[in-house]
């Protein structure tokens, strides 16, 4: 059986200290918490801490004291590291997180979807002048985002190339309607609550056959603050 390696303690935060904190500090740190948890203390005592502050007397006050602080680096730089590959790292939003600004189902019933309705005419309307809103936490303001935005796009029929009006293999069409998904990174100095990003798509496009429905797009960021619930 695997012998556990019991868990790293920060003396110097049991203590209320920093690293490298004088021998005279750590005595009267030691003495103002023992005061404050010893078991005897019927307010404030607490066997658990009053022996995690003595354990850290015990070591930050004798010889122990430099091997301890060798661990206690390379800990810390370990900690630190991981800390900066975690920022370096992208956050790559959930498909919940990405929705189309208003539903073709909500346009219909407000009679915005009749032929010949522009979609400038339906901003007009609702007032609403982005097409896709993307929320991001605010915790997540600090690293890089990338979203994935599905598109319809229009697919040049390979057979015809969109010359063949007698064409078995697209119906004549020229070209039929497919979808296909657009990645887009926003670095953490444009994370802006309620920006807005405009796209254009003929720079996107994945290839020579296929284009995207619309030609530009819209694209709204929307950062959630956290509740804190007053008690």
């Amino acid at each position: 059986m695997k012998k556990r390696i019991p868990p790293f303690i920060d003396y110097y935060e049991a203590l209320e200290l920093p690293y490298g904190a004088t021998a005279e500090a750590i005595k009267s740190n030691f003495r103002k918490l023992a005061k404050i948890f010893h078991p005897d203390n019927t307010e404030t005592g607490s066997e658990e801490s009053f022996l995690k502050i003595l354990s850290a007397y015990q070591v930050l006050s004798t010889g122990k004291r430099s091997v301890y602080d060798e661990i206690y680096k390379k800990i810390q730089a370990a900690r630190f590291l991981k800390e900066q590959v975690s920022l370096s790292s992208p956050i790559i939003l959930p498909p919940s997180r990405v929705s189309f600004s208003t539903g073709i189902l909500d346009l219909a019933k407000r009679g915005l979807m009749r032929k010949g309705f522009r979609t400038k005419d339906r901003r007009k309307v609702t007032g609403i002048n982005y097409d896709i809103i993307i929320r991001i936490k605010e915790r997540e303001t600090f690293r890089r985002i990338i979203a994935t935005i599905p598109l319809t796009v229009r697919i040049v029929c390979r057979d015809c190339m969109g010359g063949n009006p007698h064409c078995p293999a697209c119906n004549g069409a020229g070209s039929y309607k497919s979808s296909r998904n657009l990645k887009v990174e926003f670095p953490p100095s444009t994370l802006q609550n309620n920006r807005l990003f405009e796209f254009d798509l003929s720079k996107f496009r994945p290839d020579s056959f296929t284009h995207f429905k619309k030609k530009l797009l819209k694209v709204k960021l929307q950062i959630e603050k956290k509740i804190t619930l007053a008690v």
